[in-house]
């Protein structure tokens, strides 16, 4: 029983340090199979600790030493895992965020301050609000 989830910490934190690997390389476009492996493990570790619960409810206590202080360890390292990850992930994030400013006031410079529009008679009138700007984010 105890294996299973050893087993799957293991996993867990393997594709983990995969994934921010990929991410400080700017890898991103490689990781989608990482992150659906990944949330499948996840569900798979929440599965099995509630199976544990429900059938030993006091399994934690009856682990030998060793599986004990092997499971701490993964937990450990899955916990600096997820630190780098989330700060990777997060470098990636703020990039984004800054690369979609530039692109936004760029537009704004080369079109000017103010939007504009003709009116029924041929003049053109200026309403001096900056010109809304779309961004297609589902890249």
């Amino acid at each position: 029983m105890e294996t299973e989830l050893l087993d799957l910490f293991r996993s867990l934190a393997s594709i983990s340090e995969e994934e921010t690997s990929l991410l400080a390389q700017g890898r991103r476009g490689e990781i989608d199979g990482l992150v659906q492996a990944k949330s499948r493990l996840v569900g798979a570790v929440d599965h099995e600790v509630a199976r544990l619960d429900r059938t030993n409810p006091g399994w934690r206590d009856a682990l030998d030493p060793e599986t004990r202080s092997e499971l701490g360890e993964l937990a450990a390292r899955l916990r600096e895992i997820c630190a780098a990850n989330g700060a990777a992930l997060k470098r990636q994030i703020d990039l984004s965020n800054d690369m979609m400013a530039e692109i936004a006031a760029d537009a704004r410079r080369r079109r000017g301050t103010g939007s504009g529009a003709y009116g029924a008679s041929g003049g053109l009138a200026f309403a001096g609000t900056a010109v809304p700007i779309s961004v297609n984010a589902s890249f």
